[in-house]
C-alpha cells in the first residue's frame, strides 16, 4: 500500500486477510484507497445517520470513477439481520483484491465481516 495514510479514512484496521474496516469514508478518500490497492468498498452506515455525512451514493460515484466496486449494506439501529449478512457474504465473495467496509467507527463493519465469513 503506497497511498499517503493521511488521505485514508480514520481508524483503518485489518480484520481478516485482505479485509479492512474504518470509520466514515469521505469522497476525497476514495482516490487514495484506489492508489493503495482497494478494489471494493462496502458501506455499512445508513444514509443521514449524522448531519453532514456523505451519502452512500456520493461514495459510490467516487468509487465508480476509480474503478472500485461498491456495495451498500446499511446496518441501522434495528441491528444486523440474516439478509444483511447474506448480502455482505455476497459482496465479500465477489471481491477481487483489498476490501474496505466502513460505518461511523468501523465497529458495525467489523461485526458484519465476522458474521459474513464462511
Amino acid at each position: 500500500m503506497s497511498a499517503d495514510t493521511a488521505r485514508l479514512p480514520a481508524a483503518l484496521r485489518q480484520v481478516a486477510n485482505g479485509i479492512f474496516v474504518s470509520g466514515q469514508v469521505l469522497p476525497e478518500h476514495v482516490a487514495a484507497l484506489a492508489e493503495a490497492g482497494y478494489t471494493t468498498i462496502i458501506c455499512n452506515r445508513p444514509d443521514h445517520e449524522a448531519p453532514g455525512q456523505p451519502t452512500a451514493a456520493e461514495i459510490e460515484a467516487e468509487a465508480g470513477k476509480q474503478g472500485i466496486a461498491f456495495y451498500f449494506v446499511p446496518v441501522g439501529q434495528a441491528g444486523i439481520t440474516r439478509d444483511m449478512v447474506d448480502t455482505m457474504q455476497k459482496a465479500l465473495s465477489e471481491a477481487d483484491g483489498l476490501v474496505l467496509a466502513y460505518c461511523r467507527s468501523g465497529a458495525r463493519s467489523a461485526h458484519m465481516c465476522t458474521f459474513a465469513r464462511p
